[in-house]
C-alpha cells in the first residue's frame, strides 16, 4: 500500500508559504503531498486557533482517500495531521468557525466547530488516528459525552476515527445518536466528505 509519509508532520502555515496551485500537487507522489501546509491560522483564541483549509493541498489528500480508502490508516502515524484535516473539514463544510485545540491540554476535544444562524451550532470533536484494527471504546465515547455535558453551549459531540468502533457502544448511545452524538467512522468520514464536496 503506498504510504503517506506522515511521519514528516506538518505544521500550521505563517503565511508565508508559497502558493500551491491544484496542479502542482496532481503530479507529485503520495510521499509528497502531506509535508504540505493544510491549514492557515486566521487567529488565537482561547480555545486554540482559529483556522482555514487551504483547499488545495485539503483536496488532494482527500483525491487519494476518495480513491483508496485504506489510506486512512497512515494517519495513526501522525495523530495531529488527522486532527488538522478534519478541521479543515469542518471548513469546508460550511462551518463559520473552526478552532483547532492545542495537542495537549485541550479538555477532550480536538476541533470546536460553530456554524452562526438564527441559532449558534457548537460541535466539538475528538479525532481518534487509528491504526486497522484498533476500535474506539467504549470508554472513548463516555469521555467525549462527559466533554459534552460539561460544556453547557455545546450542541453535539462527535468522535471521528479512521477505523470503528467497538461492539456495543452505538447501541450504549443509541438514544443520543444524531442528536447529541456522532459516531464517524472511516467509512462514515469518506462519505461525509464526498457530501462536503457535493456541496462545494
Amino acid at each position: 500500500m503506498p504510504g503517506l509519509s506522515l511521519g514528516l508532520g506538518l505544521g500550521l502555515t505563517n503565511n508565508s508559504a508559497p502558493a500551491v496551485t491544484r496542479e502542482t500537487l496532481e503530479g507529485l507522489s503520495h510521499d509528497l503531498v502531506l509535508p504540505m501546509e493544510l491549514l492557515d491560522v486566521v487567529a488565537t483564541v482561547e480555545d486554540g486557533r482559529i483556522v482555514k483549509a487551504l483547499i488545495n493541498p485539503w483536496q488532494s489528500i482527500f483525491d487519494q482517500l476518495r480513491k483508496n480508502p485504506e489510506l486512512l490508516y497512515e494517519f495513526s502515524q501522525n495523530h495531529r495531521v488527522f486532527e488538522e484535516f478534519i478541521a479543515g473539514a469542518y471548513e469546508k463544510a460550511g462551518f463559520d468557525k473552526v478552532v483547532l485545540t492545542p495537542p495537549s491540554g485541550d479538555l477532550g476535544r480536538d476541533i470546536i466547530a460553530e456554524k452562526h444562524g438564527l441559532l449558534t451550532v457548537r460541535v466539538l470533536d475528538q479525532c481518534k488516528a487509528f491504526s486497522k484494527g484498533k476500535l474506539v471504546s467504549a470508554n472513548d465515547v463516555r469521555a467525549m459525552m462527559g466533554t459534552l455535558f460539561r460544556e453547557k453551549d455545546a450542541s453535539k459531540a462527535v468522535v471521528t476515527t479512521t477505523s470503528d468502533f467497538a461492539p456495543r457502544v452505538r447501541n450504549e448511545w443509541k438514544e443520543f445518536l444524531g442528536n447529541k452524538l456522532e459516531l464517524r467512522n472511516g467509512l462514515d468520514l469518506i462519505e461525509w466528505m464526498k457530501e462536503i464536496q457535493k456541496k462545494s
